[in-house]
């Protein structure tokens, strides 16, 4: 969708949720069409939603409550979310922008994860906030082993790698360990 149709949308949703709420607050009685209308024209238009009874009281309730589902549903699909594909950028100045791929650096984390005596198996999946990166690891622990050092080590080399190779901290390791073999179809849940 071009950025003239989501604008658009976002618009419509905007005017869907606050014509909801007007119509919802004033249908109810929390309060005038006057104290939330900011013109005289807004405040117009929600007059014939004041003390009304029955089945309209009912139908103007149903429709305010639409209006602002419909207009929340709308946001949440136009609204830009990040690209889950996009690379990480590790460093941006002067001289450029040096990016790393996402699946680069999952291989990066597997391959330390995978050092740690007693795993059998890696998955892991990769996001960035403010603080650094959250790492989450689904490992197979050899049935042999002790879990808990297993899963320790495990959080310890994935840190270590990423700030060595990368110089970037890591705000959390998430390790999940299980004894059985990872799903088949290698995807992390």
């Amino acid at each position: 969708m071009n950025v003239f149709n989501r604008l658009l949308a976002i618009l419509v949703a905007l005017v869907l949720l606050v014509a909801g709420v007007a119509i919802l607050l004033v249908t109810t009685g929390t309060t005038s069409p006057s104290q939330i209308a900011g013109t005289t024209w807004f405040a117009d238009r929600l007059i014939p939603f004041v003390n009304l009874s029955g089945g309209s009281w009912d139908w103007a309730l149903g429709v305010s409550i639409a209006f602002i589902v419909i207009g929340i549903l709308l946001l949440a699909f136009e609204i830009p979310k990040p690209n889950a594909h996009a690379p990480f950028v590790l460093k941006q100045d002067g001289l450029g922008r040096v990016t790393l791929e996402r699946a680069g650096l999952r291989r990066l984390i597997n391959r330390a994860a995978g050092e740690v005596p007693g795993v059998m198996e890696v998955r892991s999946r990769v996001a960035e906030n403010n603080r650094g990166f959250d790492v989450h690891c689904r490992v197979s622990v050899d049935p042999t082993a002790d879990v808990s050092q297993v899963t320790t080590s495990v959080q310890q080399h994935v840190q270590d790698a990423v700030q060595h190779f990368l110089g970037r901290p890591i705000a959390e390791v998430q390790v999940d360990a299980q004894l059985e073999p990872l799903n088949p179809n290698g995807q992390l849940r």
